[in-house]
């Protein structure tokens, strides 16, 4: 039978819509199953107003329950022959007599049992309460009460469609009964729809201006915005969020194309896509060959009207007053070169416990020119990352940035720019902000670059010395994002510079420019703030390889990320030859035997080839020798794939020495030769990875 469930209430956030209906599928999901209810494929449909599932086949009733159910063990069930409180409580619980039941043996010795025997309810009896512990269940970021009411929802909920078979299934929720009726257009047409079949819903909803499949909708804003686009001789900015954001802001989507003057696009177009975008949700668009915008743009509304031109008429009214007010504080703003603006950051606070924004960006620009040279910088570059960390945060205190928080980074360029900055100094300020995240555009200079690691390891060094951790499900102060932008400016660049020498440098800089601010133990700080970076240089690796070899490659050391990188890609190579799978086997035993000596191998003095007595000892220390010559010489180059070859050549000897060799002898000077030879061998493989953690 056919199965309805919407639940219809008042205008839902735009972002709170998928998320539910990916909720509502799920959990009906994993209820049915539990019920015992088996059912076709699962669609779910939803609008602002509606959140709806519907299913083509769902079984008139549950299936039978036939099964055998183990209760306590024999000893605690019976004593002397007679049934005990355990025996008799198992029996009631399970609806059968003590004589029904009988012993089974298991791997934990003989227990009691039962065999069980359910008939499969109606569905139509079954529903009510699953319903019901769906809605409660559903989970919104934000959700209300309303009334007097102790349950919560995201908005009010003012009816439930629950209709199964043709026939209603009754059930309530927050004071609502469910019906065999939905609503049409709040506006258009918002009578009341009889609702049967699965068609006739969606056939009565799209009669009634309301289009309730989100991929429809999408569909026909990309076309209405390409047609209106074309209209006029342009083309839409392509934006994909602003398309499903506004997929679900409406019930059935409509267009008009709203011109505006040509005297707004003195303005920047970054000024100008924000105002009609963040504001209004409207669509900028640019000439076809997308050399700059033009003066219009195209509208989604919601509601069926005889005029377009109304509507085109009244919104432009509201967007003029928009764009006025940008053109007022973009106007105002330039009257103030950026540098000046500097010293009004003094009275911006940044985090309590650390200082004021001012303080920031002079550790900012600091630290960019510590970086920067690190990186390689020199002479007019290397001033110009200092330049643009000293001036990354003064856009914050322009009007346009307060209006349009958005535009942080982008004013600071333009204003740059307008103060007489040069280019490279422009960019890198905006520079400061990327990646905004994992696959967006990254800094296009190692100008940029130095500004935007300093900007992030300012704040997670910042963060973590005053213990503003990030836990497992909150990071206000997005340092996981900046911790992954590091790495990806690193890895991306192919910048050969170690992690650790990044963060001394920022912890340096701290205390150069704001002493005592961190916590004293700057050597567990500068351990916490590396470990939190390599756990996401861990997750960034995750897509390039198994985790057992990115286990290994991260467990023998992370010094610069491109050579992380290109020792995962080596390593996943090597792990298909035939010799590896043994190598790593034996390798184990080499790291476990170590574990065990630590003690006595620090006493050990260096490996001494005269104290070898063994063929199979000798032909490993030769086999290790030259190999070691190959490994250094290819990681010098940062060759890891010739590093890897090399040491896959270690694997018969190594299985030699382990057949033929007693390491733990009781003769303490060739004990120790032994150990001091592993150990070489240990911090060779080290070199690459520690390949004792792949999985056999």
């Amino acid at each position: 039978m056919e199965f309805i469930f919407e639940i219809g209430c008042e205008e839902l956030p735009a972002r709170f819509v998928p998320a539910a209906l990916d909720q509502l599928r799920d959990l009906f999901t994993e209820a049915a199953a539990d019920a015992r209810l088996t059912h076709g494929a699962i669609r779910t449909m939803g609008t602002p107003r509606r959140l709806t599932l519907l299913i083509d086949e769902l079984s008139e009733a549950q299936a039978d329950l036939s099964e055998e159910r183990t209760g306590p063990p024999l000893k605690a069930a019976y004593r002397d022959g007679q049934p005990t409180k355990a025996a008799e409580g198992f029996a009631r619980g399970q609806g059968v007599t003590l004589e029904d039941l009988y012993t089974v043996e298991t791997d934990k010795g003989e227990y009691i049992a039962a065999k069980v025997f359910e008939k499969g309810q109606p569905a139509t009896e079954i529903l009510p309460t699953l319903l019901e512990g769906i809605l409660a269940k559903l989970n919104f970021p934000k959700s209300m009460r309303w009334a007097d009411l102790s349950l919560s929802f995201a908005r009010p909920v003012r009816w439930i469609v629950a209709v199964a078979g043709g026939e209603l299934v009754k059930m309530s929720f927050a004071g609502v009964q469910s019906q065999t009726q939905t609503y049409g257009h709040r506006f258009a047409a918002p009578g009341a729809i009889d609702v049967a079949s699965i068609s006739g819903y969606l056939n009565d909803l799209r009669a009634a201006d309301v289009e309730p499949d989100p991929a429809a909708r999408k569909a026909t804003i990309e076309v209405a915005l390409k047609e209106h686009a074309e209209a006029i001789g342009a083309r839409v900015i392509d934006d994909p969020e602003l398309v499903e954001e506004v997929t679900y802001l409406v019930e059935k989507p409509f267009a008009v194309t709203l011109p505006f003057s040509e005297a707004y696009l003195e303005l920047p177009p970054e000024v100008l896509i924000s105002s009609m975008r963040s504001h209004q949700r409207y669509f900028a668009l640019e000439n076809p060959d997308g050399s700059g915008l033009m003066a219009a743009c195209v509208i989604i509304y919601n509601t069926p009207v005889r005029d377009p031109e109304l509507v085109a008429k009244g919104n432009l009214r509201v967007l003029k007053a928009r764009l006025d007010d940008a053109r007022f504080f973009w106007d105002r703003d330039l009257k103030t070169p950026l540098a000046d603006r500097v010293a009004e950051l003094e009275r911006v606070v940044w985090l309590a416990k650390i200082g004021t924004m001012k303080e920031r960006t002079e550790r900012i620009g600091e630290l960019a020119g510590r970086v920067g040279k690190t990186l390689g910088l020199e002479g007019q570059s290397l001033d110009d990352a200092a330049r643009a960390g000293l001036l990354s945060k003064a856009d914050l205190v322009t009007q346009l940035v307060f209006e349009f928080t958005d535009l942080q980074g982008v004013m600071g360029r333009a204003y740059a720019l307008k103060s007489g900055e040069n280019e490279a100094v422009a960019q890198a300020i905006y520079d400061q902000y990327l990646p905004k995240g994992a696959d967006e555009e990254l800094p296009g200079s190692e100008v940029g670059a130095s500004v935007a690691i300093a900007e992030k390891l300012d704040a997670i060094v910042g963060c973590f010395g005053i213990g503003l951790v990030p836990s497992s499900n909150a990071d206000p102060y997005g340092l996981r994002r900046a911790a992954l932008g590091v790495i990806r400016i690193l890895d991306a660049a192919g910048f050969h510079v170690t992690l650790d020498q990044l963060i001394d440098q920022a912890i340096a800089t701290y205390q150069a420019k704001n002493p005592g601010v961190l916590n004293d133990d700057t050597a567990s700080l500068a351990g916490a703030v590396k470990a939190f970076l390599v756990t996401r240089l861990d997750y960034l690796l995750r897509d390039a390889a198994p985790t057992d070899v990115v286990n290994a490659v991260l467990a023998a050391g992370v010094t610069d990320i491109p050579s992380v990188r290109g020792r995962v890609k080596a390593l996943a190579s090597l792990r298909d030859q035939a010799d590896f799978e043994p190598l790593a086997i034996g390798f184990k035993r080499v790291v476990n035997i170590l574990a065990k000596q630590a003690a006595e191998l620090d006493e050990a003095p260096p490996t001494n080839p005269e104290l070898f007595e063994e063929d199979a000892e000798k032909a490993l220390f030769d086999a290790f020798s030259t190999t070691r010559q190959t490994v250094e010489a290819a990681l010098a180059t940062s060759d890891w794939q010739k590093a890897c070859d090399a040491l896959i050549g270690l694997k018969s000897p190594v299985d030699r020495f382990f057949d033929d060799v007693m390491v733990m002898t009781d003769d303490t000077a060739l004990r120790q030769n032994r150990l001091a030879l592993l150990s070489g061998l240990r911090d060779l493989f080290f070199g690459v990875a520690d390949i004792s953690k792949i999985q056999a």
